[in-house]
């Protein structure tokens, strides 16, 4: 009975890890490592992405073609690497493990800031935004104690206030 429990604990597991293999046996075996370094360099990822590659096909006893991958990738991150795609992985909130190459990580890195600075005031400000309707709902329901009445006006002062703030740097944040 423990054994029935235990294999059905562990087989999920094992099918999770397996199918997190980067390549499988065919594509292994007839892998272009030009094209995939082109598409993992596109997708900005990091040197450790053809390691997993490596580990996968190794399992195959194919061992991946590490200069035409670096040829691929390089030219994949300078489509990856602009300011307008940093912008956007910032902005979706997205970490940036530094995969641009210093002659291209700067535009990425001014563009990601940008974007990254209009994600976490977005974030705040839906944050506040839930933080009023708490608000204006325990207002509205009655508070007996007029001090804690006086206190939570206060607060959807201030947080109104904040609110506002939030929206004039969002409007202010040039995207370019």
């Amino acid at each position: 009975m423990v054994n029935i429990r235990t294999a059905a604990t562990i087989l999920p597991v094992l099918a999770l890890l397996a199918s997190c293999a980067s390549m499988n046996r065919d594509q292994c075996t007839a892998a272009n490592w030009y094209a995939i370094g082109l598409e993992d360099g596109a997708r900005g990822a990091g040197l450790e992405r053809l390691g997993e590659h490596r580990r996968a096909c190794a399992e195959y006893h194919i061992a991946p073609d590490a200069e035409r991958y670096m040829q691929g990738r390089a030219e994949g991150l300078k489509s990856f690497c602009t300011y307008e795609r940093g912008f956007s992985e910032g902005r979706s909130g997205h970490n940036y493990t530094g995969a641009c190459p210093p002659n291209l990580a700067g535009n990425f890195s001014v563009g990601y800031q940008r974007g990254r600075d209009l994600y976490e005031y977005n974030s705040r400000l839906a944050q506040i935004q839930e933080e009023i309707r708490r608000t204006k709902a325990a207002l509205t329901a009655g508070i007996p104690d007029p001090r804690a009445r006086a206190r939570e006006a206060q607060r959807l002062e201030d947080l109104s206030r904040e609110a506002e703030q939030l929206e004039e740097q969002i409007a202010r944040l040039p995207a370019r």
